[in-house]
């Protein structure tokens, strides 16, 4: 059985090279170049929403200020991306690294763990087809609604043109938004930057997790070997303990640098959940009270969720894959081996596993618990925001 690397996880290896922030490409005068044509002029539209997000709530419309300000966090974590990628490129291109090579050395295996490695393969893939299918979905809403409210408008006899976004531009140019020209060149611009923030986000943020089912999948493997140890004789006893060994320290080494390069992301991430998903809901809820439904908007909701639930679901997966290897450790049979070294061996193994293996944030670990102090407290913002702007 062979597994290819670059074809399992090219959903998010594509836009990392197509939006220049790759860990292995050179990172020269021409690279810099390439990466300002493809990143710096999205700085625009950021100024422009969040202008519009200055003049909504001046003008008391929170509901449109909620709106433009979530649009504008959308940029923030685009730049928060890109700096993570390149402060911590030759971290990431470590990671990459130790990936493709146990790809490559998968073939080796026992069919059992091929088996595991293949099942694992499968979710990794899987998780980079969800976030694409959120961000497609997300991204659609917003073309299908100003196509679904031109062709309304058609219909009852009041032919207009209707943007992807509606906001206010500089004077020049808005007055003339209507014109047929400009709305092409407005829609092209609001269209590419969301065609650029995909990119950008697909090539992230699926990372982490797909980082960490590489973990716990050694894991496994590693609790596999350990539940047949005593099975053959003390050679056979000796080298399978060194290869449980080697794989539990891989696998910690490769989860150390997994939390050196996600730490701030993720704890900025709780952090930006617990504001934007009540500011969302209190938007989606504005827009009802007044008889409009923002549908493109609920799926920010649907994004948020996904974007702090994620990390945390399989860090938590990573956390429970290493109490599995503890337990295995535990009950493989130790107490009746009378080879002190062997021993000794597992009860220093035993000691390691007792400090969790997890990601971690800046402050906390990153697990489910994690997530639900987050949603207490993005519940608490929103009856705070209802409370003062009803």
């Amino acid at each position: 059985m062979e597994f290819n690397f670059e074809k399992s996880l090219q959903i998010f290896l594509t836009p990392m090279k197509i939006t220049r922030t790759h860990p292995k490409m050179d990172k020269n005068f021409k690279w810099f170049i390439q990466y300002c044509i493809c990143h710096l002029p999205f700085i625009l539209h950021y100024i422009i929403i969040t202008y519009n997000s200055y003049l909504n709530a001046k003008n008391n419309n929170f509901s449109a200020a909620c709106k433009n300000g979530i649009i504008s966090l959308t940029f923030l974590g685009i730049w928060l991306n890109n700096i993570i990628m390149l402060w911590h490129r030759d971290a990431m291109n470590k990671l990459l690294d130790l990936m493709e090579n146990d790809y490559k050395m998968a073939a080796k295996l026992s069919k059992e763990e091929q088996e595991i490695f293949r099942r694992y393969d499968q979710k990794k893939t899987l998780v980079c087809k969800v976030w694409l299918v959120v961000y497609t979905m997300s991204f659609l809403l917003f073309c299908v609604k100003a196509i679904v409210m031109m062709i309304y408008y058609l219909l009852i006899g009041e032919p207009k043109l209707v943007h992807l976004y509606d906001l206010v531009y500089p004077d020049a140019i808005d007055r003339r938004k209507g014109e047929f020209f400009v709305f092409i060149l407005i829609t092209f611009f609001t269209f590419s930057y969301g065609i650029y923030a995909g990119l950008v986000y697909v090539s992230f943020l699926p990372c982490g997790p797909v980082l960490m089912l590489h973990a716990c999948g050694h894991l496994e493997m590693a609790k596999k070997r350990t539940e047949s140890l005593f099975v053959g004789n003390q050679e056979d006893i000796n080298e399978k303990l060194k290869e449980i060994v080697l794989i539990l320290q891989y696998t910690y080494q490769f989860v150390g640098i997994v939390n050196d390069c996600f730490k701030v992301f993720y704890e900025a991430t709780l952090k930006l959940s617990a504001v934007s998903l009540p500011v969302t809901f209190y938007a989606l809820l504005e827009g009802l009270q007044r008889g409009f439904l923002s549908l493109e908007f609920s799926s920010f909701i649907l994004s948020g969720m996904a974007l702090s639930s994620a990390p945390c679901y399989f860090s938590d997966m990573l956390l429970a894959k290493g109490e599995e290897v503890r337990l295995a450790l535990y009950s493989c049979g130790w107490e009746c081996e009378h080879n002190r070294r062997v021993r000794i061996t597992i009860l220093l193994l035993l000691t390691r596993c007792s400090r969790p293996i997890a990601v971690q944030t800046m402050f906390t670990t990153l697990c489910l618990d994690r997530l639900s102090d987050m949603f207490h407290q993005a519940y608490t913002i929103f009856n705070l925001m209802n409370a003062v702007w009803t």
